[in-house]
């Protein structure tokens, strides 16, 4: 290798180091001669150079690389920013102290068997929900921002789940975000824009890619080299996002290529006029290009500056709900046709009892709600002692014909209502008492205009 002047060659090593630098001139080397079949070093490289290989090459490199991470580091920081807010929004929607709650997570993360909540307390104290509380502890105890301690002096200990998000490090973000019931990542999913085929919130490709994003954090935290590092905590479920799916090989996710797509499909989703992408797109073409090196090392694709999430004129996907119906959505747990058909119908045959469902939606005894290409049906309604729809509620469907009016329907359902002491007609059908007010409830009969009529007062 060419080092060319002698003091400036020693001053390069003195600011970045041999051994740092060895890293980078590496792929500089020539390969090594295949020894024996069995030996499989025919991958590693000899000590001499490719002829021509100067030292300017590696600080090169060694810049690309430097910038890469600087790059990719400003946006994890978008995206870690807005993961912080969306999680203490998502669980402070459950409590203000829902993170000290292990029946409020997921049970394989605090070890709660609901049914033996206090022999399952032992399991909770070797759970990774307490180590994620010792560590959380720990952060408050010696945290001096000052809204901690504003806090602390004014409404005292614990803080709560929108004051933590804000004080753990991204590793206990990470861990609170796998400790998460699925429907609060999936909540969560949504507001990054990251769907599944069923048009729900893709909270396990959210955890996955915030998971992959924390081991790109630490190496580019560290200064290690990441253009053509093994990345071991890899992306999955890739495939189902259009943008990304050139991005769910095998190699581009065991290289830097699949954090560079993901940033630039979440940043782009946090903020349409980002240029974090377009950043991305120069950096790779033009430092990168000017190096002479294989895009391939940094796990690129084949063509994969004109893939869509790249292109100058992207724009994001649209939630495929509309907005008013995912508002909706949101306030009730629902089930699917097969759940709902195993509780009400005892027939042992699959689609004999989707059949069912199926009558008793379309004659507006059960409410529905249709979800991209599937229904959704509101757990309200179910009595899933008795194994049959709410006698209550199977009358004020028809009255509101839920099959012609599904969403009016669950509008009503789950909105306050002034005519029983505005409580929400849903939570009603819980408890006797509720029950009997509902039944006082006024309801304008779907297709009949005219004066209210006394929900008591419907056929059964």
């Amino acid at each position: 290798m060419d080092t060319g002047d002698e003091s400036a060659a020693s001053a390069q090593l003195l600011a970045i180091g041999y051994y740092r630098l060895s890293g980078y001139w590496y792929i500089f080397r020539e390969h090594a001669a295949e020894c024996e079949a069995s030996c499989g070093c025919s991958s590693r490289r000899s000590e001499q150079f490719f002829p021509g290989t100067t030292l300017d090459q590696v600080v090169a490199l060694y810049e690309f690389d430097r910038k890469l991470r600087l790059l990719v580091l400003d946006g994890i920081e978008r995206v870690e920013v807005a993961l912080r807010m969306r999680l203490g929004y998502s669980l402070g929607a459950v409590g203000a102290f829902a993170h000290l709650d292990p029946a409020a997570l997921e049970p394989s993360f605090t070890h709660l068997d609901e049914r033996q909540p206090v022999a399952s307390r032992a399991h909770w104290l070797a759970s990774e929900h307490a180590k994620w509380l010792q560590n959380v502890r720990y952060e408050e105890d010696r945290s001096k921002e000052d809204f901690v301690v504003h806090f602390k002096t004014k409404y005292g200990m614990p803080l709560p789940i929108w004051v933590i998000t804000e004080l753990m490090t991204f590793g206990n973000l990470v861990v609170l975000m796998n400790g998460l019931k699925p429907r609060q990542k999936n909540a969560i999913a949504e507001m990054f824009g990251v769907f599944d085929a069923e048009c729900d919130g893709d909270g396990a490709a959210l955890g996955s890619w915030i998971a992959g994003l924390k081991y790109v954090r630490n190496v580019c935290a560290h200064h290690g080299r990441l253009w053509n590092r093994n990345i071991v905590e890899q992306f999955g479920r890739l495939e189902g996002v259009p943008e990304l799916a050139h991005a769910s090989g095998q190699h581009p996710k065991s290289r830097v290529y699949s954090s560079l797509a993901v940033l630039a499909f979440l940043t782009t989703q946090l903020d349409a006029a980002a240029t974090w992408r377009h950043r991305a797109v120069d950096l790779l073409t033009d430092a990168f290009g000017k190096l002479g090196l294989p895009d391939t090392s940094m796990g690129c694709p084949a063509g994969w500056a004109n893939e869509l999430i790249w292109s100058p004129g992207y724009v994001p996907r649209a939630d495929p709900v509309p907005e008013e119906h995912r508002d909706i959505l949101r306030k009730f747990e629902c089930s699917s046709t097969s759940e709902v058909g195993h509780l009400i119908d005892l027939r042992t045959v699959a689609e004999r009892r989707a059949s069912a469902v199926r009558y008793l939606r379309s004659r507006d005894q059960l409410l529905g709600l249709l979800v991209g290409r599937s229904y959704r049906y509101p757990c309200f309604q179910l009595d899933v002692v008795q194994r049959c729809i709410h006698p209550v509620a199977q009358r004020i469907n028809r009255a509101l014909a839920v099959s012609q009016h599904p969403w009016d329907a669950a509008r009503w359902w789950s909105t306050a209502n002034r005519g029983v002491g505005g409580d929400v007609p849903m939570m009603m059908l819980e408890a006797e008492p509720e029950r009997t007010r509902l039944l006082d409830a006024a309801i304008v009969v779907a297709g009949h205009p005219g004066s209210p009529v006394r929900v008591g007062d419907l056929p059964e």
